[in-house]
């Protein structure tokens, strides 16, 4: 008893300070490029019962954030919204709520914090089924520091949600498994719709609950066999179960289409409707948005995108991003533990390697990250963020090897990394913009990563309180984010594209070359050229806000400066 208290008075402490970390996270970053609309989205879904303002991304995350704002004065006029213009959508609920509208985004912020507090619990409770006490203690441990965690839980988008469902889903897979009966394959099919409607990407959980189940099983020569018709029952009661809870979640709306009413857009899609051939005439028992919205994200996907590695832009992605992404994004003392797993694992001591599990354990991960290598749309390390809950499982379990008595040396470095953990949390609230020490920091990260991995119009809030403290009247702002920046007061002009006096303040994304649209100070868009505004990388940035706007004050001595260095 003394022991499974200690256990769970740890896992509990570590999971109410990651709560805290995010929330107080939420309060205080300005809205981000994505949730802009997701917010809304998610309240009109409850309102007007329909799903087809954002389509690109399945509702429950949004419906789960966003229901408490049904009992505030929250409002939000769809009739002025056109259809799929998600810009529209998220200016209208800004302009109907605008003297509430932090508060309404703090609270969806916080109850969105909820999913990644259950995930570190699943990985708690998970790794000490695997394990023992300690290997829970140290896995919550890696969850509750994790920056990327702490960046995305206080965010209103599908990726801790999304995150959360898959990591549940593979812990029902094992449990079914070990135990396959009516219970557990009712649970596995319950968490498997959920997590259809949390994120696309958790289609992979399709093929990966098979393999989770077939790496858990533990057959005996002495246990009886089973008739086929026996073992395919559960597996169509989870088919079953988690394609009611798909369709429940959008209201059966538009189920039993047929596949030929369907207008795809993307290439795999089409491609699938032409193999299909005859069977295009079948109803399909799938909600309509939810077809829809996995047409445009596949379309979406298939299309060139802007992606930065390493000072290098390209067009297809890189094949070694996101691994790229894990070496400067992960904490030294995750990264260190993780490769201790391994040595352990070759050098066991007295422990068992348990290989089997070890594979359990590592062939999701490897996954997400393969397939997700294949996509050239690479914006950000949360697009593998369910990857990383098996990876801290996998090194959480070097706390088995944390025992003095048996080796002092292995103790050590295992004690010496846990209590290196909390290091990663020292940038609070900018986790978004966290990089390790190899990397550079926040700061130093820019030459790695870009996109969601640093600038996603967090800081803009900052900033005016920078400007407001410095007596600084007009800016020449260059903004990445979707929030107008007049909103909040801001008196500013779009900066030059040619060097000239003044002062600036420019997200990291478009200091860097980033291509994108930009506000202009009458609250319209205009496309930002490809390194447009790459040109103040010429001078010494007088401050850096929140680790992703820098401003520059640029004067004629400096332009001076500047003409001597180059030449004429």
């Amino acid at each position: 008893m003394s022991s499974r208290r200690t256990v769970i008075g740890c896992v509990a402490g570590l999971l109410v300070l990651h709560a805290a970390l995010g929330v107080d996270t939420a309060r205080r970053l300005t809205v981000t490029h994505d949730e802009y609309w997701h917010l809304p989205a998610g309240f009109l879904a409850w309102k007007t019962g329909r799903f087809d303002f954002d389509p690109l991304n399945p509702p429950l995350t949004r419906l789960w954030a966003t229901w408490p704002l049904l009992f505030t004065h929250a409002t939000c006029d769809s009739g002025n919204i056109p259809a799929g213009d998600l810009f529209a959508l998220g200016r209208q609920f800004l302009m109907d709520n605008l003297g509430n509208y932090e508060f309404y985004l703090g609270l969806a912020r916080s109850m969105n914090v909820a999913w990644s507090v259950l995930t570190g619990l699943l990985l708690a409770l998970w790794s000490r089924e695997f394990f023992n006490d300690k290997t829970a203690c140290l896995t919550a441990a890696l969850w509750a520091f994790c920056p990327t965690a702490l960046a995305n839980a206080p965010l209103v988008t599908p990726d801790a949600g999304g995150c959360c469902l898959f990591i549940a889903t593979l812990y029902a897979a094992w449990r079914f498994a070990r135990r396959p009966d009516v219970r557990t394959a009712g649970l596995a099919g319950l968490l498997l719709g959920l997590a259809q409607l949390a994120k696309f990407t958790n289609l992979l959980l399709i093929p990966l609950v098979i393999v989770v189940w077939w790496l858990a099983r533990e057959p005996t020569r002495t246990d009886p066999p089973i008739p086929w018709r026996r073992r395919l029952g559960p597996w169509l009661a989870i088919g079953a179960i988690s394609l009611l809870v798909l369709n429940l979640g959008y209201l059966f709306q538009g189920t039993f289409t047929r596949w030929n009413a369907y207008q795809f857009q993307s290439r795999s899609m089409q491609d699938l409707t032409k193999w299909a051939g005859s069977l295009t005439q079948a109803p399909l028992p799938l909600p309509r948005e939810y077809l829809i919205g996995l047409d445009r994200q596949r379309a979406i996907m298939e299309s060139q995108h802007p992606v930065y590695l390493d000072g290098k832009w390209g067009l297809d992605g890189f094949p070694d991003y996101y691994p790229r992404a894990m070496e400067y994004k992960l904490p030294h003392a995750v990264q260190m533990l993780g490769l201790l797993a391994v040595v352990f694992l070759v050098l066991p001591g007295r422990e068992p390697r348990l290989l089997r599990l070890q594979s359990l354990i590592l062939v999701p991960p490897a996954f997400v990250i393969v397939v997700a290598s294949t996509i050239g749309m690479q914006l950000g390390i949360r697009y593998v963020l369910p990857a990383l809950p098996p990876l801290y499982l996998f090194a959480g379990q070097t706390a088995r090897w944390f025992d003095w008595q048996r080796s002092r040396l292995r103790a050590l470095l295992v004690g010496v990394l846990a209590l290196a953990l909390p290091l990663s949390v020292r940038y609070h609230p900018h986790h978004l913009a966290y990089f390790n020490e190899l990397a550079g920091g926040p700061i130093g990260g820019r030459m790695h990563l870009l996109d969601s991995n640093l600038d996603w119009g967090q800081d803009l809030r900052e900033l005016k309180r920078y400007l407001d403290e410095q007596k600084i009247d007009d800016v020449g702002l260059a903004y990445f984010g979707m929030y107008p920046p007049s909103k909040l007061g801001i008196r500013y002009h779009v900066p030059p594209r040619e060097p000239a006096p003044g002062w600036y303040a420019v997200s990291a994304n478009f200091l860097y070359g980033r291509p994108h649209t930009i506000f202009g100070p009458d609250d319209t868009f205009r496309p930002a050229d490809f390194g447009e505004f790459a040109w103040l990388r010429l001078f010494p940035p007088v401050a850096r806000i929140g680790c992703s706007i820098d401003v520059f004050h640029v004067t004629d001595d400096d332009l001076r400066a500047l003409q001597r260095q180059i030449g004429p």
